[in-house]
């Protein structure tokens, strides 16, 4: 018996192993496609009929593909550290008319450098950048002198001083920054002439010939903007009745504008006449509008300025020296036509005062103590005459209140 339950556990066990086999074996994967079968059922009527039914087919599905898209490439702006080129193209014969620039809010317009009204602030009394009209002494350490000048005391020189030289031909030379300059020089009888030389080109040539010392001024010269070298050069040269060649120097008045400042000189439009051939004609005068005749034009009222002084010639040089001045003495300027005072001072410490007045008819300056009259002149240089009453020391001091 046991030799015949072995060989049937075996082929159980074999039979059972063959069929787990086959089970598995016949379960579909997912991967296997499974393709139906022509089957023939039994009709239930002779007319109806089996429609084989065709294996499906595979549908291809369209799958969205996301196409590679270009990189924006970002677009650079022009800072301020690039450069941006513009080109303008003007056709032949096509004019464009000039537009006007407009000039920074706050800019002031001037034709010319303003006059200047002294006493004006002293360049050595102050540290650079000057700005405004400034004077700058004979004697500031930047002023040059070839050869050496020599100075001189006066109480009619700005700060009291002047420079001068005898040489026919020596030289002043002064660098400065600024749009305007005017020169104060010394006129007495022995003064010769000069020029005033800006940058090599020649502005003015002075006759400082005077009947008496003074100590008048240029006109204002506009130089344009920028640092110029001021030369005042003698010619050699002297008026018929001067008695030398000296030449004397005062002051160096510069202006300088601001940053909201600037000068446009007028532009002065010259234009030639183009002679043109004229057909000879016969012309007889039969009548004519009567001719008018000249009328007076009545003169513009004007600045007059002056300055007088009155001192005690004690050492009998005929030079007024410091602590000669007679202070207290009254001054007066007159209208010559109706004899009407416009203008009136007394003299300080230093015997001097001065006068700027607006008239247009001819006026006199009276010391009514002294019965000293002087005519003032009417010319058309800007400086201010200098009068000057000399005592003799007789007159010293009890003869004067």
């Amino acid at each position: 018996m046991r030799r015949l339950v072995l060989p049937v556990l075996a082929a159980l066990c074999l039979t059972a192993w063959a069929t787990a086999f086959f089970l598995i074996r016949a379960q579909p994967s997912a991967n296997d496609i499974q393709i139906p079968t022509l089957m023939v059922l039994p009709s239930l009527t002779p007319t109806e009929t089996v429609t084989p039914t065709l294996p499906p087919t595979l549908t291809a599905t369209a799958t969205a593909t996301i196409a590679p898209t270009d990189t924006p490439v970002p677009t650079l702006l022009p800072t301020l550290s690039e450069r941006v080129l513009e080109i303008a193209v003007v056709l032949p014969g096509v004019y464009v008319p000039p537009t006007l620039t407009p000039f920074p809010p706050g800019t002031i317009l001037l034709p010319a450098p303003p006059n200047p009204i002294e006493p004006l602030p002293d360049g050595t009394d102050t540290a650079p950048p000057f700005f405004g009209w400034y004077s700058f002494e004979s004697d500031y350490p930047t002023v040059r002198y070839s050869p050496p000048w020599t100075p001189r005391l006066s109480q009619f020189a700005s700060r009291g001083q002047y420079h001068r030289t005898e040489g026919a031909y020596d030289t002043a030379t002064f660098m400065f920054e600024g749009e305007g300059l005017r020169v104060r020089y010394v006129a007495a009888q022995n003064m010769g002439r000069f020029e005033i030389v800006v940058d090599g080109i020649v502005l003015d040539t002075i006759d400082a010939y005077a009947d008496e010392l003074r100590f008048p001024v240029t006109d204002v010269y506009f130089v344009g903007s920028g640092t110029h070298r001021l030369e005042l050069r003698g010619i050699g040269q002297k008026n018929n009745a001067s008695e030398g060649y000296v030449i004397g120097l005062d002051t160096i008045q510069v202006f300088r504008g601001d940053a909201h400042t600037l000068i446009i000189p007028p532009s002065s439009v010259t234009s030639e006449p183009t002679p043109e051939p004229q057909p000879a004609a016969r012309i007889e005068l039969v009548g004519a509008p009567p001719t008018l005749q000249p009328t007076g034009t009545p003169i513009p009222p004007r600045v007059l300025t002056a300055e007088v002084v009155i001192a005690y010639d004690e050492n009998g040089n005929r030079t007024v020296d410091p602590a000669e001045g007679v202070a207290g003495i009254s001054v007066r300027v007159v209208d010559v036509n109706t004899n009407r005072v416009i203008a009136s001072g007394f003299t300080d410490e230093r015997g001097y005062v001065s006068f700027e007045v607006v008239t247009d008819a001819p006026a006199q300056i009276v010391v009514p103590y002294f019965g000293k009259t002087w005519t003032v002149q009417r010319g058309g240089n800007t400086a201010a005459p200098a009068y000057t009453l000399l005592l003799t020391p007789g007159n010293q001091p009890g003869l004067i209140p």
